[in-house]
């Protein structure tokens, strides 16, 4: 039985040797690879593991569910833990004798390679179908949850600036609420890196019944919330923890890119608005602190 997410107290080595017997033929082979390269896996991607395996995604994802992870990125979690007091729980590439300089060059290569890996597998016909998608709507609810929730209020910020009627929402149970008032003339944006949180799954969920499209962008693209989407926008990122660094420059850069091509739908408006907004803000007293 799948454990909650969140609550991997578990050793991943000695339960994936013990769950070995009940493993179908291609899901043994998946197993049989993790035992012999468990120090590797933790920095591929599910991809790279059904590849080096000779599988399907699907049947990666099914092994994962068969030893009790909910999820790829919760089983890479479990084999980091098996290493004691490794540094990869911070991030993936920093050894324990790295200098402050190398730390700070191997995060700025780690985002580097986000946005590349992430340009590597963009979608240029969704990406129109979420652009399409956004600049009809009649009202735009974006939801996220956790780290996710700043991603959210920054594509809130994008928005308002081109006079778009949307709204952020981050509380679980108020987004919940929105989502049942959604129709199809709206649109829902969930942000969420691993696509498996029951929060985003929920109210995906509720938008779906209410037959509102949704767009998702997420670095799990066979997510149960890329499932209930209508377009995923893919945000790709190699690190091993939930909160993941890197995945967020790769969303902020996504969010960005939809922006900027919802203004150039109409730069006459655009530029207007924004120098509407820095009027009223250049008009006023400098803020005071305090």
């Amino acid at each position: 039985m799948t454990e909650p997410a969140g609550q991997m107290s578990f050793d991943v080595l000695p339960r994936l040797r013990g769950y070995y017997p009940s493993l179908s033929p291609s899901e043994k082979k998946v197993a049989d690879y993790i035992l012999l390269n468990f120090d590797q896996v933790i920095s591929m991607t599910l991809a790279d593991l059904a590849h080096g395996c000779g599988v399907s995604d699907a049947t990666a994802v099914r092994f994962c569910r068969s030893i009790g992870c909910q999820s790829f990125l919760e089983l890479k979690l479990a084999l980091t833990r098996a290493i004691p007091d490794s540094p990869k729980l911070i991030h993936d590439d920093i050894e324990i004798n790295d200098p402050p300089g190398e730390i700070a060059r191997k995060v700025f290569q780690g985002s580097i390679q986000a946005i590349e890996d992430t340009m590597a597998v963009f979608d240029e016909n969704a990406f129109h179908q979420a652009v399409n998608m956004l600049a009809k709507a009649e009202r735009i609810l974006i939801v996220g949850v956790g780290t996710s929730s700043p991603m959210a209020h920054e594509f809130g910020n994008r928005l308002f600036r081109l006079r778009m009627k949307c709204e952020v929402e981050t509380d679980s149970y108020l987004q919940l609420m929105k989502a049942a008032l959604l129709t199809e003339c709206d649109v829902m944006v969930v942000i969420s890196q691993t696509g498996g949180s029951i929060d985003p799954v929920r109210t995906a969920s509720e938008a779906k019944i209410r037959k509102c499209p949704i767009i998702c962008i997420t670095g799990n693209g066979l997510s149960k919330v890329a499932e209930l989407s209508d377009v995923v926008l893919l945000s790709v990122s190699h690190e091993t923890r939930p909160e993941t660094i890197a995945s967020r420059v790769a969303q902020h850069t996504l969010i960005q890119a939809l922006y900027v091509a919802l203004a150039m739908r109409s730069v006459k408006k655009t530029n207007e608005a924004e120098n509407t907004i820095w009027e009223a803000v250049m008009r006023q007293p400098p803020f005071q602190s305090g």
